[in-house]
């Protein structure tokens, strides 16, 4: 299998957490949980893995190259690949479901493809009520669909999420858990952290912190 990241006794310091010789491999089409109580470092963890940080010691490897502060061209190029989901959200309020959901896209197909797209994952989420709906007038539920709906636009290849479940109904998390699974089966890798596992019986990797 594919190796798609490899951490070789990596650190990660930041001002107010650190992580310590974490090693770790993960290939083409796992689905990894990060779980770990508030505070533990589960989203600095995320921030290597879209590549937003690099380590302050160790070694970091995407697709069998090595990252460094010298690969600013790379990075920029491989987080073109990824779909990222972040508590903070981004969305601009004034825009509506499909209109943030369409700026994000980067499809260089046709219209029709984005159109296909946007169809497939607004049933996925229970999008299609409210696609014309201007965010400021979503949920908090509603608007975290938004956000995941907004990373899965491109296809991505990698997905990296930051506790995506929350803000959702019981329902709601199972149902994005199975979708994540899903996508793990036909290839796509999923990096994932959270503190709510549902107990559901997916198949998934566990790293705890």
């Amino acid at each position: 299998m594919e190796n798609i990241f490899f951490l070789d006794r990596i650190s990660l310091i930041s001002k107010k957490k650190s992580l310590n010789n974490i090693s770790l491999k993960i290939g083409r089409g796992n689905f990894l949980i990060i779980k770990g109580s508030n505070a533990t470092g589960k989203s600095l963890l995320l921030k290597l893995f879209y590549l937003k940080v690099l380590p302050s010691s160790g070694n970091l490897y995407f697709k069998g190259r090595k990252i460094s502060n010298n690969s600013k061209k790379e990075i920029n190029e491989f987080r073109k690949k990824m779909g990222i989901i972040l508590q903070n959200d981004y969305l601009i309020p004034f825009f509506s479901v499909f209109q943030n959901i369409e700026l994000a896209s980067q499809i260089q197909n046709s219209k029709k493809d984005f159109i296909n797209r946007m169809s497939e994952i607004s049933g996925w989420l229970e999008l299609n009520d409210i696609r014309d709906e201007k965010v400021t007038n979503l949920s908090n539920s509603q608007r975290q669909k938004v956000v995941i709906a907004r990373a899965l636009i491109n296809n991505p290849s990698i997905i990296i999420a930051d506790q995506p479940e929350t803000y959702l109904d019981y329902e709601s998390k199972k149902k994005i858990f199975f979708l994540f699974e899903s996508l793990s089966k036909i290839g796509t890798t999923i990096i994932m952290a959270s503190n709510n596992v549902p107990e559901i019986n997916i198949n998934y990797k566990l790293f705890e912190l």
